[in-house]
């Protein structure tokens, strides 16, 4: 690892571990709640839109704290979404009766 800290290595270690948690977190909220997405032109739109995002994430955090064993513990937004949220579904095509 090379780092201009001039920390004991352990403490270099812990800082580099808290930093790639924060950018996971970071990258969880971009791919599974659009955090990064500004549709509009108004910073008042685009920071609710923010804001939402975060209070999603932290419910996810919660429900998957209280309702899931330590495996799902891990998983992310999409897995939680594919293997509980997603419902199947069959679209059939029926003629009126005559």
């Amino acid at each position: 690892m090379v780092t201009n800290l001039s920390l004991p290595q352990k403490d270099i270690v812990r800082v580099y571990r808290k930093r790639a948690a924060i950018e996971d977190i970071i990258r969880e909220l971009k791919g599974g709640f659009a955090f990064g997405k500004t549709d509009s032109s108004s910073f008042f739109a685009n920071k609710a839109r923010m804001w939402i995002s975060v209070i999603a994430s932290n419910l996810m955090r919660l429900m998957k704290s209280i309702a899931l064993d330590d495996q799902q513990q891990s998983w992310t937004i999409n897995t939680f979404r594919d293997h509980l949220l997603k419902i199947g579904g069959r679209v059939s095509l029926s003629t009126p009766a005559r």
